[in-house]
């Protein structure tokens, strides 16, 4: 089955926005994400699609993650499975938009159809990895770094993993803190009692 035009032109973003930079950084490109882990910290930016798109209107946005493998086996309660070899965005401890990182757009998606100037957007792109996402990482680099995150950023994170990071790190005063605002928070039963045996177990119910 041919490609469309907007489908080729999506193809050449992908390629050469994205992946001619990339590769020689190291990042391994599986799908529309691309993956580095350079030492205990890794790196993934994810090129997601608009499930409302068609083959003819393309519109995508870019997601960015840091994965701490540590973590991701203690949220999984797994001791002897293996970790992910791609590890998806979503699995990410530390997970933004691009419109979050630009700080002056709220939600940024980028459309494509057949009058699309297809190289100014492949120079966007490159200029959204070498201007924001490539010093993102490198800023978040370690776990101290990222613990500042936390503490500083409205990062995407159900509510319960941030109390299990601080737990985990050992970062018991933030962790007490975390598990007094959702207790005081949560109307679900089921959810403060989880919350509960994570106090438990860090010992923030004392």
């Amino acid at each position: 089955m041919m490609k469309t035009v907007s489908g080729t032109k999506f193809d050449s973003v992908i390629k050469e926005g994205f992946q001619d930079l990339l590769k020689p950084l190291g990042f391994k490109k599986k799908a529309n994400n691309f993956y580095l882990q350079p030492d205990t910290i890794g790196q993934i930016i994810n090129v997601q699609k608009s499930r409302w798109g068609n083959k003819d209107s393309i519109s995508f946005t870019i997601n960015v993650g840091i994965f701490v493998p540590e973590y991701w086996l203690k949220v999984h309660n797994v001791s002897n499975k293996e970790l992910p070899a791609y590890p998806t965005e979503t699995q990410c401890l530390i997970r933004k938009r691009i419109g979050d990182l630009r700080e002056d757009q709220h939600d940024t998606w980028y459309d494509i159809n057949e009058r699309t100037d297809e190289q100014q957007l492949i120079s966007e792109m490159r200029n959204n990895l070498t201007g924001i996402i490539l010093p993102y990482f490198s800023r978040l680099s370690s776990r101290e770094k990222i613990l500042q995150e936390l503490d500083s950023a409205d990062v995407m994170m159900p509510p319960l993993e941030k109390l299990i990071v601080y737990g985990e790190l050992e970062q018991f005063d933030k962790a007490k803190r975390e598990y007094e605002q959702l207790l005081s928070k949560s109307t679900d039963l089921v959810f403060s009692m989880k919350v509960k045996e994570y106090g438990q177990k860090y010992g923030l119910d004392k």
